[in-house]
This record gives C-alpha cells, structure tokens and sequence, in this order.
C-alpha cells in the first residue's frame, strides 16, 4: 500500500496521573464480586460433543490438507452455555490459552453492566471441565490476560462512572484489576483494581516484567503503560478509540479506527521512547465493532470488519502479507493464528479457517467454513491444538485438531 501513512514520532508524554489506590475486597470495599469452584454444579454448563468437524471446502482453490468432505481434521470436543448476572445472560469478549487451561471474560451487551472470567480444564482433551468462576455484577470486562505462571489473572473493562467507587477526577469508567490464582481456581478475597481516565477498558497485554499495557476506548482513550506493582500509569500514547493491543518482539502494538473510520495501528517502544503510525487507506465499518488484532511470527493479524483479515510485516513494509476477505452476511470479529490456519470469527457466518499465505501469494489457497451454532462468532483463540470460539451470549465452542 503506497499510500499508507507513516509518522514517526518521539513519545514525549508521561502520564499526568499520579499513584492510584489500589482497592481490595480486604479494604471494606464491596466490588460485587462472587466466587464459585463448585466444579458439580458448573459443569452444567458444558454440553460434551465429541464429533467430526464437517467444514465447508467450496472456496478453497485446491484440494488442500483437509480431506475432500472437510471432515476428520478437527474435532468439535463441546459446547460451553454463556454464564448469567443479574438475571442476564453474559456475552463472550476474549479467550486466553495457557498450560492446559481456557480463561474466558464475559461482559452485558447493551447500557447495564455485568460481567464474569471462566476457567477452564482442558488436560483430557475429550473431557473438559468448568473449574472456576468469577462473576462482577456490577462491572463489564471486556479483554483479560494471564501471567505465565498461571498465579495471576488482569482484567479490563467498565462500569457505571458515578457508581464505581473511584474519583471522578481521573476516572470515566474504565478499569482494570488483578484476581489471584491458586491450583487453578480464583481464591476468595484476591481481587484488586485501579481507574483508568478512559470510558472503557478494551484490551490488556502482560508483557514478562515489570509492565501491563492497556487499550482503552473513547473520552480519555488510548494506550496505558502500568506497573504491575502498584497500578502506576508509567507511560500513555493518546489515541481515541484504541480496540486492540498485543505484545511484538521488542514493542507494544496497538489497532484504533480514526475520526474519518480508518484502520491504525500503533508501534509502540517505551525504551526507545518512540511511536510508529501505520494508517490504511481504506475505512472500516461498523465503526463500534470487534476489532482484534494477534501478533504471531513476525506478523501482525488484524479482524477488519468489512474489509475482511489482513497481515502486516511492518518492519519490512506496509503491504499486507496476507488478506482474506469472507464477503458473507457478516463481518470479521476476531482473528487468530497457528502455524498451519488463520482462524477467524466472522459473525453470524460462524468460524472460517484458511491457510496462512505462503511464497508471496497474499491470498491463502485453502478456505473452510463452519457453523457450529445460531449465535455470532465475535472471538477465537487456538494455542496450536485447541481453538475457542466465542458465539456472544450464545456461549462458546470447543474444537481441537483431530488426532492422526
């Protein structure tokens, strides 16, 4: 794309806001937290399938690894219902893998607040099992990450500013906070947050260290740098409706839509102190809906809504390496990548799987398609072996490559 935009600029902007109080369910603060371990009684959830995969083959352009009938290469393992608060059912926003362990973040769709974090068992793969729930009944979280060890588990997300505890002063809604873990389940009483000077948290990203970086949307919106150990905003990048962020190499990227609907992605690299702007030329739309972006060797994947998923090698150029386009009913949610398929959720046209681009070709060879349900697929995530996808409140779908 010769016309894609690129600035280089010197971050110079420290966060103005100071040291927050960190709160606690310890303090008295009540967060409208509940716990359950129960495994019985959640796993009532969890509809065990343990079938074929049959995928739709028509537009792939050769015959391809997957076998003739789409079938055999990808088992559906189960079916996960969507949790409630409030009486309402909850809608799926972001999936994590780690160490034989599913973490799922729930939100409320529409102007109330309400949100969950599942964890999930997945160590016999034909078997999985609802270990652990988290439910904030007055709180939406949007996005979650996990530390590598399994201990600690942030969340980002939103609630009602004039009831959210926290000072108006430096606070729009957004927050984020920090559960602990312990063999696997949420330990009672290990719950503690801080605001954000945004409207809604929309992503986080543990990078192993010192740091969490957030991306939050709307009025005071943009890309946070925060210490893990006291909640510190060390470092910010302003940018109005940032969807997305991920770890690269060396740097933080980041994905907002512009005020005239373009794509933007943002290279951040906090110790060189440096910001890199890489704008599409074409436009985005919906405006207001998922926009997930995965970095996976050496590319970055974004979920473009109408404009389908690409992949972009920035250090090397501004072209895609690789684009898809569904062109179904819906549009592209949510992206994510092993080494032999992108994934990609694409609404109410369900899941679709291609081959990653290969030899300079940017379009892959090989497109399936599936259904697994009436709901709209919004997220995925696979860890190599195992991929979810999230169906909004119709729940999620457990699928993993078949056995050889």
């Amino acid at each position: 794309m010769a016309n894609v935009k690129k600035l280089l600029i010197v971050l110079l902007v420290a966060s103005t806001f100071g040291a927050c109080d960190i709160l606690s369910n310890s303090d008295g603060n009540n967060f409208k937290v509940d716990i359950n371990n129960d495994v019985e009684s959640l796993n009532e959830r969890i509809q065990l399938i343990n079938q074929p995969v049959v995928l739709d083959s028509t537009r792939s352009k050769t015959a391809g690894s997957i076998t003739a009938s789409g079938s055999g290469s990808f088992t559906h393992v189960a079916n996960v219902a969507s949790p409630e608060v409030n009486g309402q059912k909850l809608s799926a926003t972001s999936i994590e893998l780690r160490a034989n362990k599913v973490y799922i973040s729930y939100h409320l769709n529409g102007n109330d607040y309400g949100g969950a974090v599942d964890i999930i068992d997945i160590r016999d793969e034909d078997n999985p099992s609802l270990v652990s729930h988290i439910s904030f009944a007055d709180t939406d979280v949007n996005a979650l990450d996990v530390e590598e060890n399994n201990k600690l588990l942030w969340i980002t997300g939103g609630r009602d500013v004039n009831s959210s505890g926290h000072s108006t002063a430096d606070h729009n809604g957004a927050i984020i906070g920090e559960l602990g873990i312990d063999k696997g389940e949420f330990e009672e009483n290990d719950y503690r947050e801080t605001p954000l000077p945004s409207y809604s948290g929309n992503d986080i990203v543990d990078a192993p260290g010192q740091y969490l970086y957030v991306a939050a949307g709307a009025t005071g919106g943009g890309y946070y740098e925060l210490s893990k150990k006291d909640f510190d905003i060390t470092n910010r990048v302003d940018n109005t409706f940032a969807k997305s962020i991920d770890r690269r190499q060396d740097d933080i990227v980041g994905l907002n839509l512009t005020a005239d609907h373009k794509a933007n992605f943002t290279i951040m690299d906090f110790k060189k102190e440096t910001v890199t702007n890489f704008q599409t030329p074409f436009t985005v739309a919906p405006t207001d809906g998922k926009n997930v972006l995965e970095h996976t060797a050496s590319i970055t994947y974004a979920a473009l809504g109408d404009q389908g998923v690409k992949g972009y090698k920035f250090n090397t150029g501004t072209d895609p390496v690789y684009e898809f386009n569904p062109q179904g009913d819906d549009v592209s949610n949510g992206v994510t990548v092993d080494g032999q398929y992108v994934y990609i959720a694409n609404g109410t046209d369900g899941l679709f799987i291609t081959t990653i681009a290969r030899s300079g070709n940017k379009e892959p060879e090989e497109v399936y398609s599936w259904k697994g349900g009436t709901g709209s697929a919004n997220f995925v995530k696979t860890d190599g072996n195992f991929i979810i996808l999230a169906n909004g409140i119709d729940g999620l779908n457990i699928l993993r490559k078949s056995k050889k």
